[in-house]
C-alpha cells in the first residue's frame, strides 16, 4: 500500500515538474527554451530567420 502511495506520488511530481519547466521555457521565447540554442542558425543574429526579431536589412 505505501509502495503504491509512493509510485503515484512520484508520477504525479515529476508530471508536475515537468509542466512547470515546460510553462517557464515557454515564457522565455522560442530560441531561448531550445537546449540547440546555440547550435540552430535560426539563432544566429544574421540569419533572416532569427529568434531576435531581426532580419538582415533592420526592418521588421
Amino acid at each position: 500500500m505505501i509502495i503504491n502511495i509512493l509510485i503515484i506520488t512520484l508520477v504525479f511530481g515529476y508530471s508536475g515538474w515537468m509542466i512547470y519547466r515546460h510553462t517557464q521555457k515557454g515564457k522565455e521565447g522560442a530560441c531561448a527554451g531550445c537546449d540547440k540554442g546555440k547550435t540552430c542558425p535560426a539563432a544566429s543574429m544574421d540569419s533572416p530567420l532569427s529568434c531576435s526579431g531581426n532580419t538582415l536589412s533592420g526592418k521588421h
